[in-house]
């Protein structure tokens, strides 16, 4: 596979060069978001490229802008929302008015690590460029995916050395544990000294699945008084009325996308190799060396991770040990396919949330898409098409690199019973639910996107 990059991988001020309208093509696949997943994105869309039958759609610019842009983008149809996150126009802000939905400007797919939220699901039903307008919202698990904890310590030089819990876990992400020497039952104590938490300040996917899984492990005994963890893109939203994430947790710094958490601890943008703790896809650390991932300065990442008890057993975040833990889910939502037309249609239903696992790698979930059902270019329908039948295939070389960039195959993962509901109701409609991309029922009397 050629490894030459879309050019959402180009610097922000190289990026800053192109408007909207470079975009404009017709047979063009706009759209951006998580940067957790964005290598492997970049990758594949690359290849679906230089396949592409003339009669299918490529994929143009993957904006690297965030889950929560990701998101924002989609759902508002406004791709500068994307552009702008990336380049910084507009002070990061969507630009809105009268380019929202205009040609170059529409968006026809986002990609998150977070599932949408009810109330964005319920805004499509009325939303000018939603149900009326394109369809169903359709959002399906992309990769399994596990969130691992990086550790800066002068103590600590590979990967697994620092073995963290639950109780670890709650309480060095709500201000209870600020120094290495409160972690008492590591493999390898880290030197006595107090860390600095670095968090996403972005609406991230990873923090939603790390946040995802705090809250079902985190109690009043094992985190800070006032502290409650819940399922949330931002993580400073957590302490908003605790006088804010700088009252609860002085030393904490937030950076924006998986690069900017990893550029930092790796000293690129701090200047110095702080004492740290964060959290960050295994494909910006040494856990996944064959990754695609790099840091600014073009090199692999240097970064070690934190082994996490699952019970007595310290588990790695390794591609095999997450494939474990997606496969045995205690507890969590949406386990289990859609098996009629009415859940079907329910975006909700389409995504399994994992909470915790009774084996494997306990931090795990899915990174997602999200697309409209309808598109007003045919094109763009063949070539989603295309692309998920070869993002999905059994065996393909995307599967092999997803495996390489630490992600779990949705035919290798516990989502594979997913995988035919998928094949028959989503890329096609052979159990009649009209779900599918392009429906030619649904589709014929509205516009689309």
């Amino acid at each position: 596979m050629t490894r030459t990059h879309l050019l959402g991988a180009a610097s922000a001020a190289a990026l800053a060069c192109f408007n909207t309208a470079s975009f404009a093509a017709h047979g063009t696949i706009l759209g951006g978001g998580s940067t957790l997943a964005q290598f492997e994105y970049i990758a594949e869309f690359t290849s679906h490229n230089a396949s592409a039958k003339p009669t299918q759609a490529t994929f143009s610019t993957y904006w690297e802008s965030g889950s929560g842009t990701g998101q924002q983008a989609f759902l508002n149809d406004d791709l500068t929302c994307d552009i702008n996150k990336v380049t910084g126009n507009n002070g990061g802000a969507c630009a809105g008015g009268s380019g929202v939905g205009t040609a170059g400007n529409t968006v026809q797919y986002g990609a998150s690590d977070a599932t949408l939220s009810s109330t964005q699901i319920a805004t499509w039903a009325t939303s000018s460029f939603g149900q009326s307008y394109a369809g169903n919202l359709i959002q399906l698990p992309s990769m399994g995916v596990g969130v691992s904890i990086p550790v800066n310590d002068t103590n600590v030089t590979g990967n697994g050395q620092v073995t963290l819990s639950d109780n670890d876990l709650c309480g060095i992400f709500s201000g209870l544990i600020t120094d290495f020497s409160q972690i008492t039952d590591s493999a390898t104590q880290p030197a006595a000294g107090q860390f600095k938490l670095v968090y996403r300040s972005d609406g991230s996917g990873t923090t939603f699945l790390l946040t995802n899984h705090l809250s079902a492990v985190c109690n009043g005994t094992n985190t800070k008084a006032g502290v409650t963890f819940s399922a949330t893109t931002t993580f400073a939203n957590l302490f908003t009325g605790l006088g804010g994430i700088a009252t609860v947790i002085p030393n904490s710094v937030g950076q924006s996308g998986s690069s900017g958490i990893a550029n930092y601890l790796a000293g690129l943008s701090s200047g110095a190799v702080p004492q740290a703790l964060s959290y960050l896809s295994p494909d910006f650390t040494t856990v996944d060396p064959n990754s695609f991932a790099t840091l600014s300065n073009g090199q692999k990442s240097p970064l070690v991770v934190a082994a996490v008890k699952n019970g007595t057993t310290a588990q790695l975040p390794t591609t095999t040990l997450i494939t474990t833990g997606l496969a045995h889910a205690t507890q969590g939502s949406s386990l289990t396919p859609p098996t009629n037309a009415s859940q079907g249609a329910n975006p909700n239903l389409w995504v399994p949330l994992i909470q915790k696992t009774s084996s494997g790698y306990p931090i795990v979930g899915y990174t997602t898409y999200d697309f409209a059902q309808c598109y007003n270019d045919k094109t763009v329908t063949k070539g989603l098409l295309a692309y998920l039948k070869l993002h999905y295939a059994v065996g393909k070389e995307y599967v092999q690199d997803q495996k390489k960039n630490g992600f779990v195959p949705v035919a290798n993962s516990a989502a594979s019973k997913f995988l035919a509901a998928i094949k028959a109701n989503i890329l096609a409609d052979k159990n009649s639910w009209s779900t599918n991309i392009g429906n030619a029922t649904v589709c014929k009397s509205i516009h689309g996107r």
